[in-house]
This record gives C-alpha cells, sequence and structure tokens, in this order.
C-alpha cells in the first residue's frame, strides 16, 4: 500500500508540474499580448492594393505571429499619407496605433508644405525601416514609344506629350521631373494623382503618355504589355527587367530611389519601441517576406530606429536644396 500512494504521489507531481509549465507558457504569451494592449492599427495613407499597401500587409502578418497580436491594416489615403500621418498623431502612444509610410511622407511633405499637420521631429518616432525601392518612367503602350530619347523627340514635336503622370503633388518624381525639363529645354509637365494606382490605370489606358512612380506599381502592366517602362531610376539594373536601362545609362539625370518605413507616436515607450523593430526586423528576415517583396521590385532594408532617423535627417539635406530650385512655394 505505501508503494502505491508514493507510486501515486509522483504521477500527481509530474502531472501538477506539466500543467505549471503550460500555464506558464500561456501566461507569458498573455503577458505578451497585454503589453501591446491588443490589436494594433497599421495606419496606410496611400491607395488599398497599391505596393506601399501591399507589402505593409505582407509584414505586418508575419510581425502578429511574433507578437501575438493581430495588427490591421488601415487605409487613410490621400494628400500624400499626409491624413494618415495626422491620424497617427492624434492616437493615444499606447503602442496600438503605426504607420507605414513613405519618404515622402516623412521627407517630402514637410518640405513643400507650410503646415502638414504634424511633425515628423516631434510627434512621431521610427520604429524601423521597411524597405527601398526604385522608381521607374513608362509610356504608354499606345505612344510608341521605345525609349527615353523617343519620349524626348515626341515632346519636342507635341507639347501634350509632356504632361507626366506622378503618384502625388510636390512628390520626388515631381521635382526630378523639374530638373530633366531644365536639362532639355523642354516643357515636362507634372499631372499629380491621389496616388500610383489611378495614375498607372490611365497611363495603361492610354489617357496619359507617360507616368513616374515605384517600378512595382507598373511591373505587372509592362508585363502584360499595356504599358512600357523605358527606364529606372535607380543606380542598377533590377533583375526583374533586366534589358531595362537606367535613366542614366540612357544619358538623363534622372536618379531617385524610394523607401518605407514604420513609425509611432513620439510618447511611446522606447522598450515598446524597441520590442516593435524586433518583430520588424525579424519578419524582414523571413523568405516569405523576402520573396513576396522580390514580386514587386522591393527589397527589405531592415533597421533600428536611429538608423531610419538619420536617414530622414540626409534625405532632407539632399532634397531641400532640389525643391528650392524647382520654385516649389510651400502651399
Amino acid at each position: 500500500m505505501p508503494r502505491f500512494r508514493s507510486h501515486t504521489v509522483r504521477r500527481w507531481l509530474r502531472a501538477a508540474a506539466t500543467f505549471c509549465v503550460a500555464g506558464l507558457v500561456g501566461t507569458a504569451a498573455m503577458a505578451q499580448a497585454d503589453a501591446m494592449g491588443g490589436p494594433i492599427r497599421i495606419l496606410v495613407g496611400f491607395p488599398a492594393g497599391g505596393t506601399i499597401d501591399v507589402v505593409t500587409r505582407q509584414v505586418t502578418e508575419e510581425m502578429s505571429r511574433t507578437l501575438g497580436v493581430p495588427m490591421v491594416v488601415e487605409v487613410a489615403a490621400g494628400a500624400g499619407g499626409q491624413l494618415a500621418a495626422q491620424q497617427l498623431k492624434r492616437a493615444a502612444p499606447d503602442g496600438r496605433t503605426l504607420m507605414v509610410a513613405p519618404d515622402h511622407t516623412a521627407v517630402i511633405l514637410p518640405l513643400t508644405l507650410a503646415n502638414p499637420g504634424f511633425d515628423m521631429a516631434t510627434d512621431f518616432q521610427p520604429v524601423g525601416m521597411v524597405a527601398h525601392y526604385a522608381g521607374a518612367l513608362a509610356v504608354s503602350q499606345a505612344s510608341g514609344i521605345q525609349d527615353m530619347a523617343g519620349l524626348m523627340a515626341r515632346v519636342k514635336a507635341d507639347p501634350p506629350a509632356g504632361n507626366v503622370g506622378v503618384s502625388a503633388p510636390g512628390s520626388k518624381p515631381q521635382f526630378l521631373l523639374s530638373m530633366l525639363a531644365k536639362q532639355q529645354g523642354l516643357a515636362l509637365t507634372a499631372v499629380p494623382y491621389r496616388g500610383s494606382v489611378p495614375m498607372v490605370q490611365d497611363l495603361a489606358g492610354g489617357h496619359l503618355t507617360a507616368g513616374i512612380t515605384a517600378l512595382g506599381d507598373f511591373l505587372e502592366f509592362h508585363k502584360a504589355g499595356k504599358l512600357r517602362v523605358i527606364a529606372v531610376t535607380g543606380e542598377q539594373h533590377v533583375p526583374q527587367l533586366p534589358m531595362v536601362p537606367t535613366a542614366t545609362e540612357a544619358g538623363y539625370a534622372l536618379k531617385m530611389n524610394f523607401w518605407i518605413g514604420m513609425f509611432a507616436p513620439a510618447a511611446v515607450p522606447r522598450p515598446m519601441v524597441d520590442r516593435l523593430n524586433q518583430a520588424l526586423q525579424k519578419a524582414l528576415g523571413t523568405p516569405a517576406v523576402q520573396e513576396r517583396m522580390a514580386a514587386l521590385v522591393f527589397e527589405p532594408s531592415p533597421s533600428t530606429p536611429d538608423q531610419l532617423k538619420a536617414r530622414m535627417a540626409a534625405e532632407t539635406r539632399e532634397w531641400a536644396p532640389v525643391i528650392s530650385a524647382s520654385g516649389w512655394m510651400r502651399q
């Protein structure tokens, strides 16, 4: 009888230990979720279905697995990301509202608007870089234009062909177009849209002769024969379109890349930001995210919050004189 009782006690202790370990694991998972306060909203200031929206969903899906909480993407499109940034400014600093925004929102808007309704330096803090990606110049298939020289010749012969679509007013493509117009002595006029999606649709439909935006927004239409990418604005060819030259190779000073980063309200505690950054870097390192980004001609660019802050400062110094030279007046 004592042996039976001893055996029973041992079995009970083992079961209790197993239960306690499981409970500790469950408690740790619950504590992880509770620390973030529940679901996390991710604000995106550009149209649903565009590359920024798609990449954001891919990355945050992976992040949610690490953090143990849902991450819900909310599109607040308009004004070049200004509306999303203003929403983030009004959000509680509890880490439950973040924003994924491109360089246009983080660097260009503060240089082109007298009062954008937010201050990147005081209202927000970087969580980390998400990706960088090449820009491109494309023409409508109906135009029959084959290359950059052909586009310049067309604009010279038919000035209305110099109406070039850009994804947002007061954007990098618009200022780059201004530089090109001066260099070539041509009337190249930016036609701003509310995001790349409607601009690319108009280009594919033959309503525009040319457009400049992220290469990924053009890619599927190029492959389908609905438009033609005639130059990339990065410093090197892209593997998805290896035969398309850079604008510099074609003899034109069009050099421009884009990036997107993740941001939080300024008052979110730094330990929480660091935790978000760790989850972001982990997501960017997964093969699934890397493969999906590559299909859109995006390249994962993990960074620390401080590295993204330094990148923003460097680009502000780079683009401020370009914008000034264009004659742009703060609106």
